[in-house]
Formats: C-alpha cells, sequence, structure tokens
C-alpha cells in the first residue's frame, strides 16, 4: 500500500513509520483508545514531528483512510482496466486484496476494523461514503459481465459484490488468526470460480 519505504524521501519514510504504528494501534482500540503520546512512543517520532504532518489525531486517522482508500481502487481501476474477461479481473482483484493482506496485516486489519466497528466517531461517516461511493467500480465491473453475457441474466451485482468482499473478507480474518498461511492466489481463484458456477455445477 503506502508503505513500501523503498526509493522513498525520509519525509515519506516518517509518515509511513507513523501511519504503520497508527494503523496497528487504531485497530486495535480504535480511534477513541489512542492517544498522540502512543503514537509518538510507539513510533519513535517525537509529538512536534507528528503535529508537523498531520496537525492532530483526527489527521493522522482521515489522512490514513484517504491514502489506503485511494490505493485499494486505483488498483481496482487498474485491474478494471484490463482487456480480460470480466470473471479473471474479480480473480486478480482477489489476489491482489490477499498480497496485500499479507504484506500489510497493519493496514488490512484498520480497514477491516473501519467496516465492522460500531465506535462512533464524527468524521467517519464521511469517509465510509467516499469508500462506497469509489466501490461502485466494482459493482460496474460485475455489472459490465452480466452486460456482455460473461454472467447469467438473474446476476445481482450489487449483491455478487457484496458476497464476494465478504467471502475475502472472512478468509482474510482468518488469516489474521492463524499461525500458517492461509491466503494464496489460489485460493482466490478458486473462490470467484465457485461463487460463480454455484453450487449446483
Amino acid at each position: 500500500m503506502v508503505m513500501n519505504t523503498s526509493a522513498k524521501t525520509p519525509e515519506e519514510n516518517t509518515k509511513s513509520r507513523i501511519f504503520r504504528i497508527a494503523a496497528r494501534l487504531f485497530s486495535e482500540r480504535g480511534f477513541n483508545g489512542v492517544s498522540m503520546r502512543e503514537i509518538s512512543e510507539k513510533s519513535g517520532v517525537s509529538k512536534p514531528t507528528i503535529y508537523y504532518y498531520f496537525k492532530s489525531k483526527e489527521g493522522i486517522y482521515t489522512e490514513l483512510v484517504d491514502t489506503g482508500i485511494s490505493h485499494i481502487f486505483s488498483s481496482v481501476e487498474n485491474i478494471r482496466q484490463m482487456d480480460v474477461p470480466v470473471k479473471q479481473k474479480l480473480v486478480l482483484i482477489a489476489q491482489h486484496f490477499f498480497r496485500q493482506s499479507l504484506q500489510n496485516p497493519d493496514f488490512v486489519k484498520f480497514f477491516l476494523k473501519i467496516s465492522t466497528s460500531p465506535e462512533r466517531v464524527p468524521f467517519l461517516e464521511k469517509l465510509k461514503k467516499q469508500a462506497d461511493k469509489r466501490g461502485r467500480t466494482f459493482i460496474k465491473m460485475i455489472q459490465e459481465g452480466k452486460d456482455t453475457g460473461e454472467f447469467g441474466p438473474s446476476v445481482d451485482p450489487q449483491l455478487a459484490a457484496g458476497i464476494i468482499g465478504g467471502t475475502l473478507g472472512h478468509f482474510i480474518w482468518q488469516q489474521f488468526g492463524s499461525n500458517k498461511k492461509i491466503l494464496s492466489d489460489q485460493l482466490a481463484e478458486d473462490i470467484i470460480e465457485m461463487l460463480f458456477k454455484g453450487l449446483n455445477e
């Protein structure tokens, strides 16, 4: 995601370190359970430096969300533009999400926490609406498959997108609770294949 520190400036590396620690803490205890002091201590970055980059704890949180959303949906959009069948695009997206979960678990946990947490954060609803708006790209992709006849006429794109997202999230959470590697490119392909074949084939 945002977090590959190779070929980055010292400033970018410092922000990435703050992001990484903040994502882990927010995923564990939510926005209200984390202090700027703790982010400073865990990241090894002074509070004045953190305030210089982000102004506030809300600034860290919102920029972390914005950066993650931009990365996720730019990746989805790049795959959507490929000249391959829609089902193959869905496989590539699932594989991408699984790889990110293995490479950047703190960030993926953070975003899963946002989508499932009952915590009431005033500015979070705006961020969720932004994510939902961008997420329509995924629904449109499935609609394209329906329009071209790649998928059956009874497919509900919104429902299909929800089922795929929920299934991927299930296996990602399983990975986080396991000592062995669960996620793989083959598993991603098998999930999409099963969902679009149905259980009777």
